[in-house]
């Protein structure tokens, strides 16, 4: 996604999410803090995929 479109979404009052299995992080962006931060730490891969199934469920987050 282009940072011209998150800028958008973000002002429309949706929250990005990223899910880095590889990390094990899950990480937020919103309108008030342009940069992604570290929302959650997890231990396995199995957990990222619970907190990604929790977020599908939210109507006003995007996961990217």
């Amino acid at each position: 996604m282009h940072e011209k479109d998150r800028r958008k979404i973000l002002k429309a009052g949706f929250t990005l999410y990223r899910c880095s299995e590889v990390e094990k992080v899950i990480k937020k962006r919103t309108i008030e803090d342009a940069s992604w931060k570290i929302e959650m730490r997890v231990k396995t891969k199995a957990a990222i995929k619970r907190v990604r199934s929790g977020l599908l469920l939210e109507p006003k987050s995007i996961q990217v």
